[in-house]
């Protein structure tokens, strides 16, 4: 790695396919970018199928899933210690067009934290996130809608966020350094929201440019066994960062489980499926009880293999959410 240099770093668990169309459009369209690939040790192949499709991209095996913070804090303290200039963490399951990551490192050497404006990849003209607020009664991150979006009409290119989303995220390395990196104990979900706010907390200034796109291949549900796994971490880190938001408002974090985490196996009782609304339930339960006993990390493995036993025998059961800075 060059001193001084601009480095993306994308990070890969089981997503080899994805991971290698993202690689294309940022050796293609950003040769200017030292590009880090990072597995989390997926046993897929994908790093060997980088260096030999590109031999300048750098790689990076963690050699076990530390979920989206601990891949991508590797990544990061990787380009800190090769005195990067600038660092984005960018979601391995984007294209990213022509000179977009140059644009974004211009606006960052003046200190301040950007993300693009991310567009869904089969809905270009769509807005996944262009900018996000904090629930006042729930204390929920999430993404701004379509009529808060259209409302700021031609307020200009940039715009004050006081959450990024971590799918695509840009700063300078000094800015790193100074904020931190991604808090561990949330491995997935609400840690690039935890990380917006003390980077606020450190005087940082957090923008949206509406004038640079990426495409971003997404889901509003959880799918085959993350329809658990991801409801697991949902309700675990959605109570962790409302703790850490507002820790004088426990009535907050009680209403984002009443509104956004029990209406789950409620829902699912009324479709009829019983035992899906049983599995939901105990679920929620052991995320609460991990969030109250400090369980952090990675999900437990008998919660992993349960979750890959009930997908198998549901078939297409799923959770839908709302869509959490991220």
């Amino acid at each position: 790695m060059t001193r001084g240099s601009d480095v993306v770093v994308v990070l890969s668990y089981k997503g080899a396919d994805d991971t290698m169309a993202c690689v294309e459009s940022l050796v293609v369209g950003s040769p200017s970018i030292e590009v880090l690939v990072v597995d989390n040790g997926s046993g897929d192949g994908l790093l060997e199928r980088v260096g030999a499709a590109w031999p300048q991209v750098h790689t990076l095996q963690t050699g076990a899933n530390l979920g989206y913070s601990g891949g991508m804090n590797a990544g990061i303290r990787w380009a800190l210690n090769g005195n990067a200039r600038t660092v984005t963490v960018l979601n391995n399951d984007t294209v990213i067009p022509s000179g977009v990551l140059e644009r974004l490192v211009e606006k960052v050497t003046s200190g301040l934290v950007v993300s693009p404006e991310v567009r869904y990849a089969d809905r270009p003209d769509d807005v996944w996130f262009g900018g996000g607020a904090i629930d006042a009664d729930t204390a929920l991150p999430r993404h701004l809608q379509d009529v808060e979006l259209r409302a700021r009409g031609g307020a200009g290119p940039l715009s004050d966020s006081p959450i990024l989303a971590g799918c695509c995220l840009t700063a300078t390395a000094e800015v790193w350094r100074r904020v931190g990196l991604f808090d561990d104990r949330f491995f997935l979900m609400f840690e690039d929201s935890e990380w917006s706010e003390r980077a606020q907390r450190a005087g940082v200034r957090l923008v949206v440019d509406h004038t640079t796109h990426i495409r971003h291949k997404v889901s509003a549900s959880f799918k085959g066994p993350f329809a658990y796994l991801g409801l697991y971490y949902y309700a675990r880190n959605g109570l962790l960062f409302g703790s850490i938001h507002s820790p004088w408002k426990p009535l907050a974090r009680l209403r984002f489980l009443r509104r956004h985490v029990l209406i789950v196996p409620v829902a699912a009782a009324r479709r009829g499926d019983i035992p899906g609304a049983l599995q939901f339930s105990l679920v929620i339960v052991l995320g609460v009880a991990a969030r109250l006993l400090g369980a952090y990390g990675r999900a437990p493995g008998f919660l992993e293999r349960l979750s890959l036993r009930w997908s198998d025998r549901a078939g297409s059961r799923t959770v839908t959410v709302n869509p959490v800075v991220g």
